[in-house]
């Protein structure tokens, strides 16, 4: 029988089906940790912010005053212990105040206060407006040589006001890689939950394909049943159709030509001889006839002989050269055995009404899993696009193949022959 489903069915299906989810789900996966990291990495430039804000709050805002702005050295040293005990822990690498003229009024580097600098125009619009910004900083600035061998950082400014009434821009200088460490933190946090989110949807899925499948396989199971009970009972007629004609229908003709042959050699006159003799011989073409209908319709020597043999009828009823190559340890079930004689006496009809070959080819093998017929002529061949669709013979070597679950090729081109490729998966 046609191999419709194997064991292996509902595995590929399952694998059909899981593979293009498992790489859906990888990228989901994927675009989850992306979007965390974008999330843990504004938390923690947030948290940068926080920290400055509170810095300013409550530690830097009450030592600012008007003497810190004029360069008094007990206004600056006393901001200074504070920046150094409060502030500048790891991952705080330096701070600095700004007046608005760009001057630097406090800075735990010494070195720099007193020196004047071009606030960019953020900045200035921070110390103006208030608010908080944070950003890259960009080290090459002759301001920042001091904090080069940190690496990148993160500056966060935002304006100061002392208590009495002297405003100032606040900068913090944050290390990025203490940034980046605090975001995968918070990756690694997050990453158990979303995995194990993504194994119960993976799981679902999974469930999901191998019911799919199994159902796949439930349904393909009950084709192959039903062709195989539609082959058997059609095999069943055509031999009850075959067996009541022979025996009833054939028969009768055959005495009825013989009664005739009698009476014409038995009658005096020549006109009513001549008469019988015309309808004995009629009746017995018809017999002839009638017998290789029979034949076609349940050839005996398909089941006696086997479909070697059967085909080699066929190829001997052809006006031409006919070349065989079956091969002969091939082993096959009764219902391809009959699909693949339909297809060969189909073949060989067309050959003998309306090709006009002298050379066919008949082959008969086995190509890995499938088993192939190809049935080649050099006649004169058939534009395909203006008859295959119209021809019934055509049609129902399609049908068969389709049926079947195999595959009907023919090639053909007027002057050029015509060749018929008929393959199916076939067991022994």
């Amino acid at each position: 029988m046609p191999k419709f489903a194997e064991g292996g069915v509902v595995r590929r299906e399952v694998l059909a089906f899981a593979i293009p989810g498992f790489i859906l789900l990888g990228l989901l996966a994927a675009i989850s940790f992306w979007v965390a990291r974008d999330v843990a990495q504004e938390e923690s430039v947030r948290d940068a912010v926080v920290a400055a804000q509170q810095a300013e709050q409550w530690a830097v805002g009450p030592h600012v005053s008007e003497a810190l702005g004029q360069g008094d050295p007990q206004a600056v040293a006393q901001l200074d212990e504070v920046v150094r005990e409060r502030i500048l822990a790891d991952p705080v690498v330096t701070l600095r105040l700004w007046n608005e003229d760009g001057t630097i009024v406090y800075s735990d580097k010494p070195q720099l206060i007193g020196q004047q600098f071009d606030l960019g125009p953020e900045e200035v619009e921070v110390l103006t407006e208030g608010g908080v910004e944070a950003e890259v900083s960009d080290l090459s600035k002759p301001e920042n040589r001091y904090e080069r061998n940190y690496g990148e950082l993160i500056e966060v400014y935002l304006p100061v006001t002392g208590e009495d009434g002297s405003r100032y821009l606040m900068e913090v200088y944050t290390r990025q890689a203490f940034l980046d460490a605090q975001t995968q933190t918070l990756v690694r946090a997050l990453a158990p939950a979303v995995l194990g989110a993504l194994a119960v949807l993976a799981l679902i899925l999974l469930l999901l394909a191998w019911r799919m499948a199994r159902r796949l396989d439930r349904d393909r199971q009950q084709r192959e049943d039903l062709l195989l009970y539609a082959v058997n009972s059609s095999e069943a007629e055509r031999r009850r159709i075959a067996a009541d004609l022979h025996d009833g229908v054939v028969q009768d003709l055959a005495g009825v030509s013989f009664g005739l042959s009698a009476l014409a050699g038995k009658t005096p006159d020549p006109t009513v001889e001549a008469q019988l003799t015309t309808a004995a011989d009629r009746t017995r073409r018809a017999v002839g006839s009638l017998r290789t209908l029979l034949v076609d319709i349940y050839p005996p020597n398909l089941r006696d002989a086997g479909l070697g043999a059967a085909l080699q009828d066929l190829g001997n009823g052809l006006d031409a050269e006919v070349e065989f190559d079956v091969d002969p340890l091939l082993q096959l079930d009764d219902t391809c055995q009959q699909a693949f004689y339909r297809v060969a006496r189909e073949s060989t009809q067309n050959i003998a009404k309306h090709s006009g070959a002298t050379a066919v080819t008949i082959r008969l093998a086995r190509e890995g899993q499938t088993v192939v017929l190809t049935v080649s002529d050099n006649g004169r061949g058939f534009d395909l696009g203006h008859t295959a669709t119209g021809h019934v013979g055509i049609t129902l070597m399609q049908d068969l193949a389709t049926q079947l679950g195999g595959d009907l090729h023919i090639d053909s081109r007027p002057g050029e022959g015509t060749s018929v490729r008929f393959e199916v998966e076939c067991g022994t």
